[in-house]
């Protein structure tokens, strides 16, 4: 082999692996950053984009939604039903933060907390002794300040930038009731001459995800988050296997310090990312009677299971932790075909199967992949255990209709609306305050089963 050759046989093979390498980096750095993103787009649009359609305005203050959710709330992904939605970013860098709630003891609610890593690291709520009601103080990390007179309980965050969701159950369809009981949960400063943070000053969304926009922007968007919002230490391996691409916290991505053929690998491994997570789907944990049941004893507390933080981020953003309530999807039947309009289904419960929980269940109608709600004439959007004129056999079992056209007059209280023929859909089984079998693997819903082929 002349010299030529041979440099021309060397050139060739780093490049490959220049390839190779961007490629690898690039795909670990979407599994694991992907979430953090979801969480800084989300605050971008929810409290700086005015022109968002999921825009709500101040930080640090609740915004309540008066009313259920429907299928033109796209805030994020799978929204429940049960309860009107409050929720706010809370930026904990200037100072504690008073969570008020007032005493609930006669419904099912919860105040949800999560870090920018999408943990759910503190609750107010029914499960937590909360029913009373009080004052709760937030803080940040390292926080060193006086706690104030009156203060129920001290959660203390992990990240100064944290999520709030709270929610109120709405029994026999009496909204108001809900939504008076809603409006009385509130926010303000431990200190009121504390200044308000900006919330501008966080990383800005980026439009990685659209073919008009740059794959690169995921990585930029990547460094600026984990700047915002530093790692806790347990991510400090996977970090060192960033960091040669120039992926690291306090410092921006750059690449054209890299090689072009490390920048192409970065470029594919972002949609080969967004391809993965909708591929997947069916894969984010163990699979029983066409449900994925995802590991309950890391969901909403993922430690280094990147890749079930990844796909929950996808598939159901915000998710609680499974001590509180345990979600399990579907978008297959029992048989293994993909849910879709076309097709009549039903969901059998036994007297002796339903869901096990200490609050309720509920079964919520999505688009597939989308994850929003589907929209029918009837303007129902879930079926479950709060529903009061659902209609048992009289041997106590109960069959849910999942059809785009009504089953009949005798089967319409039954009746889940689904998307239009050759749209695929998926289903959520929603089980809050779950008991030990739910958690320990030993319940699992029944089969969904396609009544005509």
């Amino acid at each position: 082999m002349d010299a030529q050759s041979l440099v021309q046989q060397i050139t060739q093979g780093h490049e490959k692996a220049q390839a190779n390498l961007g490629h690898w980096a690039g795909t670990v750095a979407f599994r694991y950053g992907f979430p953090l993103l979801e969480m800084h787009r989300s605050l971008w649009e929810w409290h700086v984009d005015t022109t968002a359609p999921t825009h709500l305005g101040a930080i640090n203050e609740i915004h309540h939604t008066p009313r259920r959710a429907e299928p033109r709330d796209t805030y994020f992904v799978t929204p429940i039903v049960d309860a009107p939605y409050s929720r706010t970013f809370v930026d904990l860098s200037g100072g504690a933060m008073v969570l008020t709630v007032p005493a609930i003891d006669d419904r099912y609610f919860t105040v949800q907390l999560l870090d920018m890593y999408t943990n759910s690291f503190g609750y107010v709520g029914t499960r937590t002794g909360d029913t009373h009601g009080g004052d709760f103080l937030l803080t940040g990390p390292g926080w060193r300040g006086t706690v104030p007179d009156g203060i129920t309980r001290v959660i203390t965050a992990p990240t100064a930038l944290i999520c709030l969701l709270a929610r109120v159950t709405i029994l026999d369809d009496d909204v108001p009731a809900a939504v008076a009981l809603q409006g009385r949960i509130a926010l303000r400063p431990a200190d009121p001459t504390a200044s308000k943070p900006d919330p501008a000053a966080n990383p800005p969304a980026r439009d990685f995800r659209s073919p008009a926009g740059d794959p690169l922007d995921f990585y930029r968007m990547l460094a600026d988050c984990l700047a915002a919002s530093p790692p806790p230490a347990a991510d400090a391996g996977v970090l060192g296997l960033l960091a040669p691409l120039g992926i690291a916290p306090h410092r921006a991505f750059d690449p054209a310090a890299l090689d072009p053929a490390a920048v192409d690998g970065l470029r594919r491994a972002v949609a080969d990312g967004l391809h993965d997570l909708y591929a997947e789907m069916p894969f984010a944990g163990p699979s029983r009677n066409g449900w994925v049941l995802v590991d309950p004893d890391t969901i909403g507390d993922w430690g280094t299971d990147y890749f079930s933080r990844l796909e929950i981020a996808q598939l159901g953003l915000l998710a609680n932790s499974a001590d509180e309530a345990y979600y399990v999807g579907a978008i297959l039947d029992g048989d293994g075909y993909p849910l879709s309009g076309e097709h009549t289904h039903e969901l059998h419960f036994g007297p002796d199967h339903f869901p096990p929980v200490g609050a309720f269940w509920s079964v919520t109608m999505y688009l597939n992949p989308q994850g929003f709600l589907v929209e029918n004439p009837i303007n129902r959007y879930h079926l479950g255990s709060l529903n009061k004129d659902l209609h048992y056999e009289a041997d106590g079992w109960l069959t849910l209709y999942l059809q785009r056209e009504n089953p009949g007059h005798d089967k319409e209280a039954n009746w889940l609306p689904t998307t239009e023929p050759d749209v695929l859909f998926r289903l959520i089984l929603r089980q809050y305050l779950p008991h030990a079998d739910i958690t320990t693997g030993r319940y699992a819903p029944p089969p969904i089963t396609r009544t005509n082929r």
